[in-house]
């Protein structure tokens, strides 16, 4: 692992990157590489984890393939669990799963303090319903 210097080198050589094949407003569609043995297997680790009901990349996963496609979430499903791998191995940082209560809490938190941001900007405010009642 010492021939990548960060688990982003590592995320491209397994060909799990995201592509960025636009300029300006042209938006091309460019036939994406094959991933190595390595990427396959992340792959499908991620796939068997998009029908999981608990694990937080599964819920991740989930609401990109609503969003975009189940191949585009699959493949970031693969990026985030190659990404945890790099960074076991490495910096012996182990992965916690924290659950999907907990990734669904903080997506709540990230959306109130946008809201607060776009009241504060229009010289507005906000009242939380839990705290009237």
């Amino acid at each position: 692992m010492g021939r990548f210097p960060n688990e982003k080198h590592f995320v491209s050589w397994c060909g799990l990157s995201p592509k960025h094949h636009d300029s300006g407003k042209r938006k091309r569609t460019v036939k994406g590489a094959s991933c190595n043995k390595a990427g396959q297997i992340f792959k499908e680790c991620a796939q068997s984890l998009l029908n999981s009901k608990h694990v937080a990349i599964g819920s991740f996963m989930r609401k990109l393939r609503a969003k975009k496609d189940s191949s585009i979430a699959i493949k970031a499903g693969a990026r985030k669990l190659a990404e945890a791998y790099y960074n076991a191995l490495t910096r012996g940082i182990a992965y916690v799963e924290q659950g999907t209560k907990k990734y669904e809490e903080q997506i709540k938190q990230r959306e109130k303090a946008v809201l607060y941001k776009l009241a504060k900007k229009h010289h507005m405010q906000l009242i939380d319903n839990h705290a009237a009642a």
